[in-house]
């Protein structure tokens, strides 16, 4: 016994405190200030969220929803993102940021094509995202005209449905790696109110092509046919009533040279309903979140670009909106 206990104490034991350091750096775990966790039941359905909340947050705080896509959920969302809402928070300390489960890992989003529980069972995923707002008012008394929501994939998808059948409850949305379902493949119910939203896709992205067409997920598995990038953005220019003449083009800075991408912003904004339209096109990028603060997505998503930090953009953006 005596034996046993020496081994754990000076093998097993340092080996394990050694997995739990590697473990909390990788994924950057704050142990000081972990995730809140809250519950929520939705038509006799229990939803989760998970939300970081600033030390000394200031009275009336913003409130971002950011929005993992398909089989992942929260916890990787924040980290694939490099915990940089989380960072931009802590800095700011004016925003409270959320993060949502969707069903068994999906949203129920626009996109007809679906045959995954969420859209089978007609989950209302919009009254989740309405009665979140509720409970952040009620409990952390947040101002309720700004809020915003940002997605990558399917929950870029999701930031497109409450863009068009709730878009009073948001000021703006941030949508990476989506683009809006052709007309055959939409049921969601349109507002065609204006809003402002910035979006970024990728030309070399695998699973949602950047110049429309079938969206193809690993696997083989299909969501039905969206609308290239360009028309997406006709959209919601559109729906803005956005005057080209207003459009803004600029190169980001190539600050990382073997990522073999660059990127290109294009702001829009409207005279009369003074909405704000941004376009980051990520030339080579793939099905992504550009983000130094990370460092490879799986190679079947594509090419990741280093130059920009997709989370600083979307924040900035975000706080920016008048």
């Amino acid at each position: 016994m005596k034996l046993v206990r020496k081994l754990f104490y000076f093998f097993l034991l340092p080996l394990l405190l050694l997995a739990a350091a590697i473990t909390i750096y990788l994924f950057h775990w704050d142990l000081f200030n972990p995730l809140h966790s809250g519950k929520l039941k939705i038509d006799n359905l229990g939803r989760n969220f998970y939300y970081h909340v600033p030390k000394d947050l200031s009275p009336n705080p913003k409130l971002i929803f950011v929005l993992h896509g398909s089989r992942i959920g929260p916890k990787i969302m924040q980290f694939i993102t490099g915990h940089g809402f989380d960072k931009l928070a802590d800095e700011n300390k004016n925003t409270i940021i959320v993060y949502p489960q969707g069903y068994k890992g999906y949203w129920n989003d626009c996109k007809k094509a679906d045959n995954r529980e969420t859209k089978i069972k007609k989950l209302n995923d919009v009254e989740f995202f309405t009665q979140m707002i509720a409970f952040f008012s009620k409990e952390y008394k947040i101002d309720t005209s700004n809020v915003f929501a940002a997605g990558h994939s399917n929950g870029a998808q999701m930031c497109f449905k409450l863009a068009k059948e709730k878009p009073g409850l948001f000021k703006g949305f941030a949508a990476i790696s989506a683009s809006l379902p052709v007309e055959a493949n939409d049921d969601c119910t349109e507002s065609n109110q204006p809003v402002s939203i910035l979006f970024m896709n990728g030309t070399t992205d695998p699973i949602n092509p950047y110049n429309g067409g079938e969206i193809n997920l690993p696997g083989g598995e299909s969501r039905g046919a969206v609308l290239s990038t360009e028309q997406t953005l006709r959209y919601w220019f559109k729906l803005a009533d956005c005057d080209s003449a207003s459009k803004a083009e600029s190169a980001y800075p190539d600050l990382d040279k073997t990522d073999n991408s660059t990127a290109i912003k294009y702001d829009y904004k409207s005279k009369t309903t003074g909405k704000e339209i941004v376009l980051i096109k990520i030339i080579n990028g793939g099905h992504v979140i550009p983000n130094p603060g990370f460092r490879q997505f799986p190679g079947k998503f594509g090419n990741l670009n280093k130059d920009i930090n997709a989370p600083e953009i979307i924040f900035n953006y975000f706080m920016n909106l008048k």
